[in-house]
């Protein structure tokens, strides 16, 4: 009983894992990791080692360029990536209409 209630610890602990980066890449939820979640008693710690790995990756998005502009008050990531995108469909339509290239 006690192999189980470890095991079942650890499996809360990946699904907090796996949620914390489905978050963080704003993926879709998943129902398991949730119940596992629950079923370990809701509220579960991650072991320092992963705790630490993701304090590592907070840290290094907070300093990347993205990261920063991020932080920026009134700006739109989101507006600016679309408008971006459709700037390099534009680019790319022209460059086949292109009878040089």
């Amino acid at each position: 009983m006690e192999r189980d209630a470890q095991f079942a610890q650890r499996k809360a602990e990946r699904a907090t894992l796996r949620s914390h980066f489905r978050d963080k890449y704003r993926l879709p939820k998943n129902e398991t990791d949730e119940s596992q979640i629950q079923m370990a008693g809701g509220d579960v710690e991650l072991p320092r080692e992963l705790a630490k790995m993701i304090e590592e990756d907070t840290e290094e998005e907070k300093a990347s360029v993205l990261g920063q502009l991020g932080s920026l008050p009134g700006l739109d990531l989101g507006s600016l990536k679309d408008k971006a995108q459709t700037t390099l469909g534009d680019l790319k339509q022209s460059a086949e209409k292109c009878y040089i290239m």
